[in-house]
């Protein structure tokens, strides 16, 4: 029987960043092993993606049950609002999975400690012990059970925090793009596919299998590539095909721009979605539909009767959405007696007014209860740019606040442009001062609160020459790990089996920390017990598979 391997874009990834690191994810034991916790950008920016996941499936279909209509926006609010509350509880849920087991940054991590003590008991009372010990302290004289208990009930209710403000960032941004972006996708193109499973074989080969048989025998080997767009798009006005990208980032800067450029994502996943179309294109110029073997959605099906030759991909359509940092939050850490972070978006927090100013300060008119979503404006008056005074404005969470997040997002979404006056004795026409809504007390701002959220779509067209280079570098690299991965399987001994592991999959020490620290660091230079049984630490868990074919013989 045929041996058959999966890869995919995660897998290339991680052997490029770190040989050790891909053995681990996707071969250690069989299955490959995952930390038990999810580290906190994935976990956000995976359930962000499942709510973006229905809201183009139930977009599209709401656009096709409205053929008549000429435009999305002709169709009533109300039935936008069900499908935006349709994918607000698909994310949620999903997010719902994840939040018993978040994994902060490294550096977040280490930086909260509790106020007015050491710092020790993070790691430990043990450490906290010897500490006290070698003052000839005992651990209770030291106060080591009041420090642990104090920092036991601080981490419980940060912890708590984290997940509701999390599970509001998460619920926030799939409202702004509801609002913001939604629509004027769907008026653009056609949403043909939504996160579609692909799987197609990038080599065949025979090998000496020494897994076969008491005797290695030549058996064929087949290594097939998985991917997941997040959906292909079809433009309207040009017929051609986009594959859509969501990312999700805490801040931006020139390098993920030019990072997009480079990325493999597009590259990749294109050849699945290419080949499969061509395939349908060949049935329809044979076949009736009835008679496809396999069902092809309406809207594709029509779409292949438009062309004269298989389609191709056009280009790899990239769409950030901005999280905001996660900062430090001194009246958080006050209250919880931790030094700890909180998220810095004005999608989850906002500027309340808690006093107002002395008389003879100018600060603006406003009364206490007041809300702002930006801490800098323009004054409309006289265009001069200004910021809150800090000493009446604080931040506060909108979650815990009337409304909500819903209620929060109608008020960054009711922001309209507002206009100067005609000056007729100069000519000049009436202009856009900045945005105003009910988010922002004082002055307007230069940009819409949630368009401050979304970046330009950033388009990259593929280059043959860049995809020939990817297919012929990525086959030799999975062929290669493919049989070092058997070679370790069938070794005799431990000590075969270490050092194969360390010739094949050496460990690439620079990547350990940086730029985010890696899941197997505890495992890779933590005591004989992890190493030798990572799964029975408590630290990691089997890996479950993220694409269905992994499952397939």
């Amino acid at each position: 029987m045929a041996r058959r391997i999966h890869t995919d874009r995660s897998r290339i990834e991680d052997f490029q960043r770190c040989h050790r690191l891909r053995f681990l994810r996707y071969h250690e034991a069989g299955t490959g092993i995952d930390s038990m916790n999810k580290p906190l950008p994935l976990a956000v920016g995976g359930s962000v993606h499942a709510g973006l996941a229905v809201l183009l499936r139930e977009g599209q279909a709401l656009v096709t049950d409205y053929q008549d209509e000429s435009s999305p926006s002709r169709i009533e609010v109300s039935y936008w609002l069900k499908v935006e509350e349709m994918a607000v509880a698909a994310a949620l849920a999903d997010f719902a999975t994840h939040s018993a087991a978040l994994e902060l940054d490294t550096t977040e991590a280490a930086g909260m400690v509790l106020n007015g003590s050491t710092g020790m008991v993070l790691n430990g009372s043990t450490t906290a012990e010897s500490l006290a010990a070698s003052l000839g302290l005992s651990a209770t004289d030291a106060g080591i059970p009041e420090l642990s208990q104090r920092l036991g009930a601080a981490q419980e209710a940060f912890n708590a925090y984290l997940v509701a403000e999390q599970s509001a960032l998460v619920e926030a941004l799939v409202r702004a793009y509801a609002r913001r972006r939604l629509r004027p996708l769907l008026e653009q193109f056609e949403v043909l596919e939504v996160e579609r499973e692909g799987c197609w074989q990038l080599a065949e080969w025979k090998r000496n299998d020494p897994q076969a048989s008491t005797d290695p025998v030549l058996s064929d080997w087949s290594l097939w590539f998985m991917s997941r767009p997040d959906a292909l798009l079809r433009e309207r006005s040009t017929n051609q095909l986009y594959i859509q990208s969501f990312k999700t980032a805490a801040s931006w800067d020139i390098r993920k721009a030019r990072d997009a450029e480079h990325d493999m994502q597009g590259l990749s996943e294109g050849v699945e979605v290419e080949r499969r179309l061509a395939q349908w294109w060949q049935r329809k110029q044979d076949f009736n539909e009835e008679k496809d073997p396999e069902p092809i959605s309406r809207q594709m099906w029509d779409y292949l009767w438009t062309l004269s030759e298989p389609p191709r991909i056009h280009a790899i359509r990239y769409e950030y959405m901005l999280k905001g940092d996660r900062r430090s939050d001194k009246e958080l850490s006050a209250r919880l007696q931790l030094d700890c972070r909180s998220q810095a978006s004005h999608l989850v927090r906002r500027y309340e007014a808690v006093s107002t100013p002395a008389k003879g300060q100018n600060t603006g008119s406003f009364k206490i209860g007041d809300v702002c979503w930006s801490f800098e404006y323009i004054r409309p008056e006289d265009m001069r740019e200004s910021k809150l005074a800090w000493q009446n404005w604080k931040i506060r969470p909108v979650w815990e606040r009337d409304g909500g997040v819903r209620g929060w997002i109608d008020k960054l979404d009711s922001a309209a442009s507002l206009m100067s006056g005609e000056d007729s004795t100069v000519g000049m026409e009436p202009r856009v001062l900045g945005f105003q809504c009910d988010a922002q007390a004082l002055g307007v701002t230069a940009q819409h609160p949630l368009d401050a959220v979304f970046l330009p779509p950033i388009v990259v067209y593929r280059n043959d020459d860049d995809l020939r280079d990817w297919l012929e570098s990525t086959e030799y690299q999975e062929r290669e790990v493919a049989e070092r991965v058997v070679e370790i399987e069938s070794a005799s001994d431990e000590g075969e089996r270490r050092s194969l592991l360390n010739r094949y999959f050496g460990m690439n020490r620079r990547a350990c920390i940086y730029p985010s620290e890696c899941q197997f660091t505890k495992l890779c230079f933590g005591s004989d017990v992890v190493r030798k049984e990572p799964l029975s630490s408590g630290l990691y868990k089997r890996r479950e598979y993220n694409h269905p074919q992994e499952g397939q013989p």
